[in-house]
């Protein structure tokens, strides 16, 4: 499985500090926002550490089988673990799971957060939120929208909106965003709420049209478009990632991790921001709130969607 190594020069800090040599496991596919975010620790790490870091991708299960194997590393700083939002999802949509996400990892840091947007075909007679209920509302047999997949961020968010709403939709799952937005920009789909980054091209160039995005407030890159919490005061649905390690993991050694990269987020906010990142700020203090609060609201959206998985 794919594997990057940098090498680097001598610990800074004394080896009874920090190990030698660190492993970040990105449980998704290279080229994703996980294996983005992870291999921006790494290098984060590199700059302010000195140590060697590795990423490995360890893809299967929704992200659950590289999850499970940090679970069971031992907790001595040497493996650490992107989880995304979609592992606050799992807790439900999974019927079993070989891990607790509560209990069986540290939350280090926040690394980054990929909000959704709500997107029409050009040929849906509306312009904005309001316009888009009162259309979605008026469908008799209901709207058609797609998906990355079953169970996704962008299926389950598009579900919360959906009973909030009232309308009645017609869900078709493709094999991730790129070809759900390809299915839009066609007109064989209506809408979408899929991720940002995949969805930015053609909504500068017209191909589609945003309607509203999932953030809590609006984006600096893009402060023409709404955000529906804007509508709905504490909605919002977006895809961070983040990072975790084994249970019993040293807090000095968790704390000087999140330190490092926390700062090297605020630092490259604007490399990150062009990427359709928003830099991730929440760290160990705030973070196990924060994924607690992911879990019941996730929890909530698989109920709604009778999504399952196995």
């Amino acid at each position: 499985m794919p594997t990057r190594r940098l090498i680097l020069a001598a610990p800074i800090l004394p080896a009874a500090a920090q190990p030698q040599q660190l492993r970040i496991i990105s449980p998704y596919a290279p080229g994703g926002a996980s294996d983005t975010l992870s291999r921006f620790a790494a290098q984060a790490l590199h700059e302010a550490l000195g140590i060697n870091a590795v990423v490995e991708n360890r893809t299967g299960a929704g992200g659950n089988l590289g999850a499970e194997l940090v679970a069971r590393a031992a907790p001595d700083g040497a493996t650490w673990l992107t989880i995304a939002a979609a592992h606050a999802a799992n807790v439900t949509l999974y019927r079993r799971l070989p891990f607790d996400i509560l209990r069986d990892f540290v939350p280090v840091a926040v690394l980054g957060l990929v909000p959704n947007v709500l997107c029409v075909h050009p040929s849906v007679p509306a312009r904005s939120f309001s316009e888009f209920l009162d259309w979605a509302r008026a469908q008799p047999q209901g709207i058609t929208y797609g998906s990355a997949g079953i169970g996704t961020l962008p299926h389950l968010a598009m579900e919360m909106l959906r009973h909030r709403a009232g309308f009645q939709a017609v869900h078709i799952a493709f094999r991730g965003s790129a070809p759900a937005i390809t299915e839009l920009l066609s007109g064989r789909i209506q809408a979408t709420f899929e991720n940002l980054p995949p969805s930015a091209g053609q909504i500068r160039a017209g191909g589609i049209r945003a309607i509203a995005i999932s953030t809590a407030q609006r984006l600096a890159d893009w402060p023409d478009l709404p955000t529906v919490a804007e509508t709905w005061p504490g909605f919002e649905a977006v895809a961070w990632q983040a990072l975790m390690a084994p249970a019993g993991t040293p807090p000095a050694m968790v704390q000087r991790v999140a330190d490092t990269v926390l700062a090297a987020t605020r630092n490259q906010a604007a490399r990150l921001r062009g990427m359709g990142i928003e830099p991730g700020t929440i760290g160990p203090d705030t973070f196990p709130a924060f994924l607690r609060a992911e879990v019941d609201k996730w929890a909530e959206a698989v109920r709604i969607s009778g999504a399952t998985a196995e």
